[in-house]
């Protein structure tokens, strides 16, 4: 295996991430590794290997639901979305 070495500058809270990370036994090389594996699978790997509900899950992973304080409306009753698209209107003025 031929291996590469890249240099990083680091601001200096990083680098004291780094020395806690080492003094907890962690192997930076490996971390680096994992970090950029991941990366690459993230932005460039060929988007049709990847399952659709992966990709779902992964938005929904990052994106969850804010359901304390809202009130949910039956999007199919048009009387209901009226009411209460007329009610955040009155609440604005």
């Amino acid at each position: 295996m031929t291996s590469t070495l890249i240099n990083v500058r680091l601001e200096a809270e990083d680098a004291q991430r780094v020395k806690a990370l080492r003094g907890a036994g962690v192997q930076l090389s490996s971390l680096v590794r994992d970090a950029i594996r991941s990366e690459y699978e993230k932005r460039l790997s060929p988007k049709g290997k990847r399952k659709p509900s992966a990709v779902l899950a992964e938005i929904l992973a990052a994106l969850p639901d804010d359901d304390e304080g809202t009130t949910r409306i039956e999007t199919t009753d048009r009387h209901a979305v009226k009411r209460h698209i007329a009610s955040k209107l009155r609440s604005r003025s």
